[in-house]
């Protein structure tokens, strides 16, 4: 997702790193277990489980590997919670093969999509060059589903965006840029697949690039949509991105726009960027509009300004208030372009929530005196290039130490060293006393040696157990997973720690290893 300065290198989806020749590996899969009948995939939060042993594994996407030969073609590490790891690429799937620049890996969520307790992995691959090559960049995303034995190749689909008959596939629309899926309440699966490239032509002939749109997908059905369709309140115009960012829970999912520009009859402010709020349905006719807002909209903090690109970042969970009640959406927003004075790209995150019916703005935060963080807003740190979101304790009661949000950071500089990063903690109950937890400070530093181009923070992954970061340290890129424990309660429990050497790899072999978890 466009995570704000233009041209830095922090920018997990944008940067175009040194091509390296790439080693592929395939590791023997998991353990077979009997069945899936122990999975933790059916609980909300509680991580993946593609083996359904009990034990929550890790999918590590490395989009910008060089694979057989294919520079930038893409591949995924995956690490069982019993310690086996294989890799997979391209290569492995029935009818698809590894071409160079496809960026395997970009995007991925799980979901237990076929309801036999495995969890199932989809992986995005929004360059894919598809129709036998004829449709650059059109995008595919791939679903492997889970078993017994681990995740199972052999039954791989590819889905464009012609699926139940969504779309027709074209050329650039980067469908698979970004990814949500889930169970909504009934607990039947979804996903949400943006494609912020997509482009139109008017009734005039005139072809307008980049408005965006999202397919809604369900088992049997699915739905494009965009500004445009019924029941939402705006208007597609070029380079709105609809769709660049997506997060869902039970209850509906956000979709970010961070492109989005407000028009004034003093002018036109570029990429101010907004959130639409949706409804969950059956994908048989286009899901309804709850809300959408950016910074100038009523009762919303700030205003519009010029590369703020508001909603680059969404996570979102369902929670119950710490006074009862029914349940409510909590959206996090990302605006990491955002200015604070002179200090261009300092950034900013908004939290919102929603009984259902509209949006209230919950909690505003940025970088800067006014203790909403831990540290003052600088030029170039980039809070709110990422937000993870937790409910560690879904259907109950919240508390101070289970509603959770993390925000990256990752353009922090700090110790005399250039963008090494950071991730800050906040607890989102209304006794909000986790504040200003400093994620870097939590890593293990036996094995952790803060680098020049850290960018601790352009990732996380959050579930119910643990906060997973990407950081790259001086000897080389890691994904740590850091016990929730030891974040807000002041636990030692080990941190978990995953190389290019846990997959039998060199970092001569990776790329950009860490760029996408699920």
């Amino acid at each position: 997702m466009p995570r704000s300065r233009s041209g830095s290198h922090w920018l997990r989806r944008l940067v175009v790193p040194a091509l390296l020749a790439g080693l592929f590996l395939v590791v023997p899969v998991a353990a077979q277990a009997q069945s899936c009948a122990t999975s933790v995939s059916g609980m909300s939060g509680g991580g993946a489980d593609f083996d359904g042993d009990g034990k929550v594994d890790l999918a590590i996407g490395d989009p910008d590997a060089a694979v057989s030969g294919q520079a930038r073609a893409g591949r995924v590490h995956i690490a069982y919670g019993d310690g086996e790891t294989r890799t997979i690429s391209a290569n492995d799937l029935p009818d698809n093969d590894n071409a160079a620049g496809e960026r395997f890996g970009f995007s991925m969520d799980t979901v237990d999509w076929n309801d036999d307790g495995c969890t199932d992995l989809f992986i995005g691959a929004p360059f894919e060059n598809w129709s036998n090559n004829t449709l650059p960049d059109a995008g595919v995303v791939v679903f492997i589903p889970g078993s017994p034995a681990g995740l199972d190749v052999s039954l791989a689909k590819n889905w464009s965006s012609a699926i139940h008959g969504a779309d027709s596939s074209k050329a650039n629309t980067r469908f698979g840029w970004d990814l949500a899926a889930g169970l909504d309440a009934a607990g039947e699966p979804y996903l949400v697949v943006g494609m912020p490239g997509r482009d139109t032509t008017t009734a005039t002939g005139e072809t307008l690039v980049d408005i965006g749109s999202v397919i809604y997908i369900r088992a049997t059905a699915a739905k494009m949509f965009n500004q445009n369709s019924a029941s939402f309140s705006d208007s597609f115009e070029p380079g709105d991105m609809f769709g660049y960012s997506v997060a869902a829970s039970e209850s509906g999912f956000a979709v970010g726009v961070p492109g989005e520009s407000a028009e004034f009859a003093t002018g036109t402010i570029r990429k101010t960027g907004t959130v639409f709020l949706v409804g969950h349905n059956d994908a048989n006719t286009t899901p309804t509009q709850i809300a959408a807002w950016g910074q100038g909209s009523p009762d919303v903090n700030d205003h519009y300004e010029d590369s703020d690109m508001y909603g680059y970042s969404l996570d979102m969970v369902d929670y119950i208030s710490t006074g009862g009640g029914a349940s409510r959406m909590m959206i996090a927003v990302g605006a990491p372009g955002e200015a604070i004075g002179s200090r261009t790209s300092a950034g900013l995150s908004m939290v919102m929530w929603s009984p259902g019916t509209g949006i209230t703005e919950y909690r505003y935060l940025r970088q800067d005196a006014d203790g909403s963080a831990a540290d003052d807003a600088e030029r170039g740190d980039a809070f709110g290039a990422a937000v993870a979101m937790v409910n560690r304790t879904p259907g109950q009661i919240t508390s101070v130490n289970t509603l959770l949000l993390t925000v990256g950071v990752p353009g922090e500089d700090a110790d005399g060293r250039y963008e090494v990063g950071q991730a800050q903690l906040f607890s989102m109950t209304e006794d909000a006393a986790q504040e200003n937890n400093l994620v870097r400070e939590k890593l293990p530093t036996t094995s952790f040696t803060p680098a020049d181009g850290a960018t601790i923070g352009r990732v996380l992954h959050a579930t119910k157990a643990q906060l997973f970061v990407t950081a790259k340290g001086a000897t080389g890129p890691a994904v740590y997973g850091i016990p929730w424990d030891n974040l807000v309660a002041g636990g030692t429990a080990a941190v978990k720690a995953y190389t290019p050497a846990t997959f039998g790899l060199t970092n001569s072999d990776v790329v950009s290893f860490g760029a996408s978890l699920a």
